[in-house]
């Protein structure tokens, strides 16, 4: 995955500290809450985290932050997906719901997906090792997945 050049590694990688935020921000969404109950997951410290960050947020910054959001989130599909036409729908869906949230953080952040796909495929895989779970993911399932997002 690539970092920015003045990149300080780990936890501290704006990267990083974005994907928590948005993390927060995409399960709060896909709860079905409106604006209101999305905002209230979010704490006061995360706002201010958020608008500080997001500003001073590379491109860099903000892909690495997509690799490792939709890494965790492929990599939980997976291990409830009972198939790769089900884990596929389910990729689909969920990189439509992230274009949108990404869309709408600061800068109106855009993502090229057919070229992050390989980066979240390689994420997904890696926590899934890391977990020590045996759920595998067919790099054709998110390549397709990604490339039918991008169309929509």
């Amino acid at each position: 995955m690539k970092s920015c050049l003045l990149c300080p590694k780990g936890t501290r990688c704006r990267g990083y500290v974005l994907h928590t935020l948005i993390l927060k921000l995409y399960d709060a969404m896909t709860r079905g809450g409106n604006v209101d109950s999305i905002v209230r997951e979010l704490s006061r410290e995360d706002m201010r985290v958020l608008a500080d960050q997001g500003v001073k947020a590379r491109e860099t910054c903000w892909s690495k932050g997509f690799v490792m959001v939709v890494g965790r989130k492929v990599a939980d599909l997976a291990k409830t997906a009972r198939s790769d036409q089900e884990l596929r729908r389910g990729i689909e869906r969920m990189v439509v719901q992230m274009d949108v949230l990404f869309s709408k953080l600061p800068k109106g952040v855009a993502i090229d997906l057919a070229d992050l796909a390989m980066e979240v495929f390689n994420q997904a895989c890696l926590l899934l090792e890391e977990e020590g779970c045996d759920a595998v993911i067919p790099a054709v399932v998110v390549g397709q997945a990604c490339i039918a997002a991008s169309r929509k």
